[in-house]
Formats: C-alpha cells, sequence, structure tokens
C-alpha cells in the first residue's frame, strides 16, 4: 500500500462524508431531525470514535515496533560486522577472501536499503539474499592449525550466524504487516464519524473548516502509521547510517602470506 495515496484517499474519503451528512441534514424532514434522533446519533458517533480510537491506536503500536524492530536489526548487524571483521582479521591472510565477502555483502545491503526506498522491496532487485549463506560456507572451508585458530572460526561463524537471521540480509522483507482489509474497515468507521458530524453540524463555513481540519488530522494519522508500517520508503525511512558507518571501521586487509611461508 502506497501510504500517501491511502491517506489522501482517506481524506478525500472522511471529506465527502462529511459533506453527504450536511446534505442528509439539510433534505431530511424535520419529523426526523427530532432532539431523540440527534441524541441517538451522537451516542453512535461515541461508540464509533471508541471503536475507531482504539483501533487506530493498536495500529500504531504495531507499525511503531515494527519499524524499532528493523532499525535494531540494522544496528545490531553493524556491531556484528565489526566484530566479525575483527575475528577474521586475528585469524590472519587466510580469512582475507571472507573478510572481502563481507565488506562486499555489506556494500550490497546498503545498496539494498537504498533501491528499497526508491522501489520498494517487491523487485527483482531485492527477492534474494545478499550472500550470507556464501560467507558462511566460505569460513567453513578454512583450516584451522591451532586451537586459537578453531576457536576464531567457531567465534566467527556464530558471528555469521547471527547475522543470516536478519531479515534485511537474508530475504526480500516486506510492505509492512498492516492488512488492507483491516485499514478499510477504520476508514469505513471513520466515515461514519464524518457523516454523523455533517448531520447535526450547522451548515457555515466554520463547521466546514473544522470538519476539513479534522478529516486532514486523521488522514495525517493514518499517513504517519503506514510509513512506520514500511520503514523501507516514505517519509520515515530505516537509516543505512550504521552500516555505512561499520563499513568505514573494517580493518585493512592484511598481504597475503607468499608461497611456501606460514
Amino acid at each position: 500500500m502506497n501510504p500517501l495515496f491511502v491517506s489522501v484517499l482517506s481524506f478525500l474519503a472522511f471529506m465527502a462524508s462529511s459533506l453527504g451528512g450536511l446534505w442528509l441534514a439539510h433534505n431530511l424532514p424535520d419529523t426526523q431531525m427530532t432532539d431523540r434522533n440527534r441524541d441517538l446519533i451522537k451516542e453512535a458517533r461515541r461508540m464509533l470514535v471508541a471503536l475507531a480510537s482504539l483501533t487506530l491506536g493498536l495500529i500504531i503500536a504495531s507499525a511503531t515496533t515494527s519499524f524499532e524492530q528493523r532499525s535494531n536489526e540494522v544496528e545490531d548487524s553493524a556491531s556484528k560486522i565489526i566484530a566479525l571483521d575483527s575475528t577474521l582479521a586475528k585469524y590472519g591472510a587466510a580469512a582475507n577472501e571472507s573478510r572481502q565477502m563481507l565488506r562486499d555483502l555489506v556494500k550490497r545491503g546498503v545498496e539494498r536499503i537504498d533501491i528499497a526506498a526508491a522501489e520498494g522491496f517487491n523487485t527483482e532487485k531485492t527477492r534474494k539474499g545478499i550472500g550470507v549463506n556464501k560467507l558462511q560456507l566460505k569460513l567453513l572451508q578454512l583450516s584451522p592449525q591451532n586451537e586459537r585458530e578453531t576457536w576464531l572460526r567457531s567465534t566467527a561463524l556464530g558471528l555469521a550466524n547471527d547475522l543470516g537471521a536478519y531479515r534485511w540480509l537474508k530475504y526480500s522483507g516486506s510492505d509492512g504487516r498492516i492488512q488492507w482489509p483491516f485499514l478499510a474497515i477504520l476508514i469505513f468507521w471513520l466515515c461514519g464519524v464524518f457523516v454523523s458530524y455533517g448531520v447535526v453540524a450547522p451548515s457555515n463555513a466554520t463547521a466546514i473548516g473544522t470538519m476539513t481540519v479534522v478529516a486532514l488530522c486523521m488522514a495525517m494519522a493514518i499517513l504517519l502509521t503506514l510509513d512506520l508500517d514500511t520503514p523501507n520508503r516514505g517519509l520515515i525511512r530505516m537509516s543505512a547510517a550504521p552500516l555505512n558507518m561499520a563499513l568505514e571501521q573494517l580493518g585493512a586487509l592484511e598481504p597475503a602470506a607468499a608461497p611456501g611461508r606460514p
């Protein structure tokens, strides 16, 4: 779902509902607009407002959790990338090829985040992983010569396995967790609220202006929620800064040992 498109569509739906309520109030006979009917409309509106508020609050909480989880994954990845490179550096020149694969993996990770921000995750460029499995296989090919190198290889494999558990490295990810039927029902409830506003509101510029501002605020809340639910694109994006920082801090590769030398 495109957050901006959905929010604009929501705003238009809210305004149409408000104007529809004003039209109903103007065209309904006076026998239908009694005080008891107005009280009933207000009670129904309170119920819809309570349902919509609870639902919107749950959606915002879910979207915020999703955004924080993915952002934390990138930050944790950066720390593990630095630790993995440091471990391989201690192993020596025999691990240089693995360290180069790690650098290439981080570079592709940054590119993936940039591509997802521009095109979304459901593109051919982001459908496959970026080489974590190949890095793990390369580490398994190391041949430790002593207990120190055995421990370093084991530690490196553990860090690589931790990296492989992160979604942004393993597969394409998703465009959000919020399902469109859930959002459609929420918008429908809010449209009912705006119809009730229009029915009981006076037909003047102040009332219409107030309903416009409220409709705009609700549309902005939906925009913010969907933006948080899709941290790879939109106004609020998952930052690749931790990965760039990790890439800058990776140590220099050691020169390969000469033939015949240990």
